[in-house]
């Protein structure tokens, strides 16, 4: 089967549903199965997982219920929480993948951008967590680059690499 990256944006920034409730179902129970990594963020992973998730050790179980749905591999986002963002990746083991906070408000698209690179990586034969660690770089550095453009929250700059 081929590599799939799921995203599953359910809930706005400022915290509105995306979703209805059979949507929700029909993700949870028929695309996440067939997920190879699956990258919710901090309040997608709450309705996924049915709980809050305001610690440690509550986002980890959530990362395990997440696994039993059936994906290789959960990529719980740390960007909502206070302070530097920690990432959770869970394949069976844990490994947090701390982040730098970079102060901007070039930020749009950031989710997107991480599962597509994180789909790029796994094209090119990374293993999950390879492509996860390269997709995060990316990601970063893309954000790191972003200048303003128009009004509000502007994109990351995704061909930084390539700009001189």
């Amino acid at each position: 089967m081929s590599p799939l990256v799921v995203d599953p944006v359910m809930v706005a920034k400022a915290g509105d549903r995306l979703l209805h409730e059979d949507a929700v179902a029909a993700l949870r129970n028929r695309l996440i199965p067939l997920a190879t990594v699956v990258t919710p963020n901090l309040p997608e992973a709450e309705v996924l997982a049915g709980r809050p998730l305001n610690t440690a050790d509550a986002r980890r179980e959530a990362a395990k219920a997440i696994l039993a749905l059936g994906p290789r591999a959960v990529l719980i986002k740390g960007g909502h929480l206070p302070g530097a963002p920690i990432d959770l990746y869970y394949d069976g083991e844990f490994i947090e993948l701390p982040g730098e906070r970079i102060v901007t408000t070039n930020t749009h698209g950031t989710g997107c951008t991480l599962a597509s690179a994180i789909a790029a990586g796994l094209a090119k034969g990374l293993s999950p967590q390879e492509a996860v660690r390269a997709a995060k770089t990316y990601v970063t550095e893309a954000i790191r680059a972003a200048f303003p453009v128009g009004h509000g929250h502007g994109p990351v700059h995704h061909f930084y690499h390539w700009w001189g």
